[in-house]
Order: C-alpha cells, then sequence, then structure tokens
C-alpha cells in the first residue's frame, strides 16, 4: 500500500496521542498519586491513549469507535476518506494474540484481520507450531468472524468493503516511548507492510538552531540603523532652539 501524505499525517496524530498517553500522561498521575501501590496504571495507560485518540486525532472524517468486549472498553480510529482502521495495541501485547490457541472467541484484533485484511499475504510467513501439527489449530470460520465482526463495529463486514486495518504497536520502557510503528498484516498475524513512527515524533532541533540567511541579517542590520537615525534626527530637531541656553558671558559676548 502506498501511504500518502495525509494517511502518514494521521500515522503521526494517533502516534502523538500513544506518546502522550503512554509517558506524560502516566508520569502525571504517578506524581499525584498517594496511593501505595499503583497496580491501575498498566490499565490507565490505554485509557488516557484512547481519551487522546479522542481529542487528538477525532475530526469531521475520522471516528473514534468504542466497543466492549466483556469488561474492557476497546477504541479504533476509523479513517472514512483513506477507507483505513487503526488500533493500538502494546507490541508485546501484539505478539501474545496468535500464540494463544485456546480462545474460545476470536481476538477483535484478530477477527478483523481475517474479515476486512483477509485477501492480504504477507511477503514472508513465520514457521509455527501449527505448521507442524494442524491439532494446534484453533478454528474459527468465516461465519464465526463476520458475527465477532458486527459484534464489535455494529455494522456488517459489507460496509467496510475496501477497507484495511493497521495496528499501531508500540514499546514503552519506564514511561518512556522507545519505538512506534504502524503494522499492516494478514489473517495469521504476519507482516504486510510495516510504517516507522518514531521518527515523526522527534521534534526537529535543526530548524530551532538554523541560523537566518544572510541577506535577512543584512536587512535586520540596515532597518536598526534607518530606526537609529530617525531617533538621532528627533534628539538634533530645531537645533537653534538648543542652542539657546548658554553661559551668561558667552551670551553677553554674543551681543557686543
Amino acid at each position: 500500500m502506498i501511504i500518502n501524505d495525509s494517511v502518514m499525517a494521521i500515522m503521526t496524530k494517533i502516534g502523538k496521542a500513544v506518546e502522550k498517553g503512554a509517558t506524560e500522561d502516566t508520569r502525571e498521575y504517578l506524581r499525584s498519586s498517594d496511593n501505595v501501590t499503583n497496580n491501575a496504571v498498566a490499565f490507565l495507560r490505554g485509557d488516557y491513549i484512547n481519551t487522546n485518540l479522542s481529542t487528538m486525532v477525532a475530526n469531521e472524517n475520522i471516528d473514534v469507535k468504542l466497543f466492549k468486549r466483556s469488561s474492557w472498553t476497546g477504541a479504533l480510529v476509523i479513517d472514512r476518506e483513506n477507507q483505513l482502521i487503526f488500533s493500538v495495541c502494546s507490541r508485546k501485547t501484539l505478539d501474545r494474540i496468535p500464540k494463544n490457541k485456546t480462545r474460545r472467541s476470536p481476538h477483535y484484533i484478530q477477527t478483523i484481520l481475517n474479515t476486512i485484511n483477509k485477501d492480504e499475504i504477507a511477503p514472508v510467513k513465520q514457521m509455527s507450531l501449527v505448521d507442524f501439527s494442524p491439532s494446534f489449530i484453533t478454528e474459527f470460520t468465516d461465519d464465526d468472524y463476520e458475527k465477532d465482526f458486527l459484534t464489535i463495529m455494529e455494522e456488517a463486514v459489507i460496509f467496510y468493503e475496501g477497507y484495511r486495518l493497521w495496528v499501531i504497536t508500540y514499546e514503552v520502557e519506564r514511561f518512556n516511548l522507545t519505538d512506534i510503528a504502524a503494522v499492516l498484516m494478514d489473517g495469521d498475524f504476519d507482516t504486510v507492510q510495516e510504517v516507522s513512527i518514531i521518527e515523526m515524533l522527534k521534534p526537529d532541533f535543526g530548524m530551532l538552531t538554523l541560523e537566518e540567511p544572510e541577506e535577512k541579517k543584512k536587512k535586520d542590520v540596515r532597518s536598526l540603523i534607518s530606526i537609529k537615525s530617525e531617533v538621532f534626527a528627533e534628539q538634533s530637531s530645531e537645533p537653534e532652539k538648543r542652542t539657546e541656553i548658554l553661559p551668561k558671558s558667552v551670551e553677553e559676548s554674543k551681543k557686543a
């Protein structure tokens, strides 16, 4: 898939929402918390990220869809203009999803990958226990996925024909964002395409230290000289009045 400027801008906005939720917002919670323990942090990070998606990313063309999975509430970013759906997930969590072969129902990312992303095929397929023993396969049918898609999106798969799911995956170490990328995957969770976002979030220190062009400096100097000249002109105006204040002896000599 070709990543145009519009898609890259949306990915960067999502990246900033994730960075703020996983770092600044979480650190602020810990600074203001008087709790003896802070077990809630693992869940609060997701809440902060979802909140930031709603306030920093959503607009007239982009929706943030909340959905329920048991007692947990997730969020999906839906880009109507570019026909894309984005889900945010830590890299560790994403890596664990396909390893769980005992699920009674599919993971929501698994469902979306096996519906709107089902035509995607990764250029490199990873070997797993499934390749050696079919008994490790957790069987979910196309019908299972389509029914689960309906519970997540509250709309049938047919309304999302042509859409693709990208997972915004991130890594955090000691409340610092160390990596974040957008990953397009097939139904087996194998990578079709990956786009790094981390560089887009770094401040451009070069712009902060960029020297002004020599021509602009000269213009500024000439302007300064012009201003000073005007000041001196005002100060030196009506010279005859200024020279009237003279010592008495000088005045007498002038009269003589």
